[in-house]
């Protein structure tokens, strides 16, 4: 096979969440389908969007804190502190949502603009690439078999392929391995904090997606990246550069 080499890159590795799809439309739709089973006011997009990063735990304990607890809120922190009733009430909607989400994942999710371009621009070149997410395999697998994705790439790592999920580098190191490749010939590409530092434990190249679910009072430009691309497109002149 013939792969295009420049300063060791040889293979891109991308989040799901963000990065590659955007699955905005169908973790609202089950969030709320589990916040309405509880009798409760429904989120809005505005108000998850900057949660997805950290997962159901995180967008459910953001509204849960938000609308039911008297303290102030940020985005995605180790632990919710609730009130026992809430934290009951928390578990309740989690669960209900994941189970809603496992039934309907990809109905609403979409490529961001411009990804689809990008994913048949490697497959032209033949530059292997593959997904690395912490999304659990029960939810990552029907998403990309409705997108074709488990037949493009042999290299699909979930949140739970491994003992350890990201910000650890142990997911990176296997997709590198799936891929046939040593981790510094891979860049993995992501629109959290987490997703740069897993890499760069790895010893990758990293590359934000400054496009992707980022709150706003996350600080790209302070995680360390080598590049914050804009937009998917973005990706294609830095392979042009970096991968010849």
């Amino acid at each position: 096979m013939n792969r295009m080499h420049h300063q060791g890159v040889r293979g891109l590795l991308f989040d799901l969440d963000g990065t590659l799809l955007d699955t905005l439309g169908d973790l609202l739709a089950s969030a709320n389908h589990a916040l309405a089973l509880e009798g409760l006011p429904l989120c809005s997009s505005d108000e998850i969007r900057p949660q997805i990063s950290g997962g159901a735990r995180s967008m459910i304990g953001y509204w849960i804190t938000k609308r039911l607890e008297d303290e102030e809120v940020r985005p995605y922190p180790a632990e919710y502190r609730l009130r026992p009733e809430n934290q009951a009430l928390l578990e309740r909607v989690i669960d209900r949502m994941l189970d809603h989400y496992e039934a309907f994942p990809a109905t609403y999710t979409r490529f961001f603009e411009g990804m689809e371009e990008v994913l048949a621009y490697l497959d032209a070149k033949d530059m292997p690439w593959g997904i690395v997410t912490n999304k659990r395999t029960r939810f990552t697998t029907p998403i990309a078999m409705s997108f074709g994705l488990d037949t493009r790439t042999p290299c699909i790592v979930s949140g739970d392929t491994t003992p350890k999920a990201k910000p650890h580098p142990l997911p990176l190191i296997k997709a590198a391995e799936l891929l046939g490749l040593a981790p510094h010939e891979c860049v993995y590409m992501g629109d959290a904090e987490r997703d740069i530092e897993a890499g760069k434990r790895a010893g990758m190249r990293t590359l934000a997606a400054g496009y992707g679910y980022i709150a706003p009072q996350d600080c790209p430009e302070n995680w360390g990246a080598e590049k914050i691309l804009g937009r998917p497109a973005d990706l294609i002149p830095w392979i042009e550069e970096y991968c010849r």
